[in-house]
């Protein structure tokens, strides 16, 4: 998902402004799958380590992160997007 270099300031983050994507620099994000949720008061949403998420905010919000660690069944994959 056209993942920042590491020396970037936002170095895990996504280089692609996903509310408006240039397609142009990033042509594959055009082919990228989406889920959309939407939280309601007291629900909780986990996503495990390194999944990308973009977050609205259609209210005041609280959000509260946790890295829940690394598995080796994980390892290869996150090594090959540069982790």
């Amino acid at each position: 998902m056209n993942i920042c270099d590491r020396s970037h300031p936002s170095g895990r983050h996504s280089a692609t402004d996903w509310n408006d994507p240039d397609l142009e620099t990033y042509p594959e994000f055009k082919d990228a799958t989406a889920n959309e949720v939407v939280l309601q008061a007291g629900d909780v949403l986990y996503l495990p380590t390194h999944w990308f998420h973009y977050i609205i905010s259609q209210d005041l919000n609280w959000q509260c992160n946790a890295r829940s660690g690394i598995t080796a069944n994980y390892e290869h994959h996150i090594q090959e997007c540069g982790f």
